[in-house]
C-alpha cells in the first residue's frame, strides 16, 4: 500500500523530509510554496496517488500551522485590530484542517494527524482538537538530529491529535532561552518563517514513533 502524507504549512520542508527520505509520497501544501490550502483538491490528490487497482493510501496528515494568532508569547497584541483580522483568517485555516481530517477519517485510510504550535491557546478556540496530545522542547529530541547541536535549544512547542507519541533523546540546550528570539528579533515575514522552521530533531522522532 502506498504511503501518503500531506504537509501542511510545511514551508521549509523540514517537517516531512524524515517521510520523503523514507519512501512516502509527500505533498507540501503552503501557500508560500504556491499552494493554497483553501483551494487544494485533495480528492484529486488522493486519486492521483491511489495504485492502479484504485487501492487507496494510507494518509498522514501533519499541519505546521502559523501561530501568530494564537501564541500565548502574543497575548497582550491580541486585541489590537491587526491581530483580530489575523486570528479570523487563522480559524478558517484550523476550520479547513478540520474538514480534512475529517474526510480521510471518515474514508477509513487516516494513519495519524497531528497540529504543531508553540505554547498556545489554539485549542480552546478549536475545541475539537482537544487538549494538547505531547509538551516538548526541540532539545528534548537533539538525539535524532542529523547535526544535534542544531536542535539543542528550547522552544516550548505543543502537539494536538491522534498519533503516536515520541520518544525523548534529550540532549541539555547550549541556553535556558529561545534562542530564536535573542538571535531573530524583529517582525519581518523573512524572520517569522526562520523562527518557525521545524527543528529536525522533532522531524525524525516523529517519523520514528509514527512510520
Amino acid at each position: 500500500m502506498k504511503k501518503l502524507i500531506f504537509s501542511i504549512f510545511d514551508h521549509s520542508g523540514n517537517a516531512s523530509k524524515p517521510f520523503r527520505e523514507n519512501g512516502w509520497t509527500v505533498i507540501q501544501i503552503d501557500i508560500k510554496n504556491g499552494t493554497d490550502l483553501l483551494t487544494f483538491d485533495f480528492v484529486k490528490a488522493l486519486r492521483d496517488n491511489s495504485d492502479i487497482s484504485d487501492v487507496l493510501p494510507e494518509v498522514g496528515i501533519i499541519a505546521m500551522i502559523p501561530c501568530t494568532a494564537y501564541a500565548l508569547c502574543g497575548n497582550r497584541h491580541k486585541k489590537e485590530p491587526s491581530r483580530i483580522e489575523i486570528f479570523k483568517e487563522s480559524q478558517i485555516l484550523t476550520t479547513k484542517i478540520k474538514e480534512v481530517v475529517d474526510f480521510f477519517d471518515r474514508l477509513g485510510v487516516l494513519k495519524f494527524w497531528m497540529v504543531e504550535n508553540p505554547m498556545s491557546d489554539i485549542h480552546t478556540h478549536n475545541k475539537w482538537l482537544g487538549k494538547p496530545r505531547q509538551r516538548f522542547d526541540p532539545c528534548d529530541f537533539a538525539g535524532y538530529d542529523p547535526i544535534p547541536d542544531n536542535s539543542r535549544y528550547n522552544k516550548k512547542t505543543w502537539l494536538w491529535g491522534n498519533f503516536n507519541l515520541m520518544q525523548n533523546k534529550r540532549l541539555e540546550p547550549f541556553e535556558k532561552e529561545n534562542p530564536g528570539w535573542k538571535n531573530l528579533g524583529g517582525k519581518s515575514e523573512r524572520t517569522k518563517e526562520l523562527r518557525s522552521i521545524t527543528p529536525l530533531g522533532f522531524a525524525y522522532a516523529f517519523y520514528e514513533a509514527n512510520k
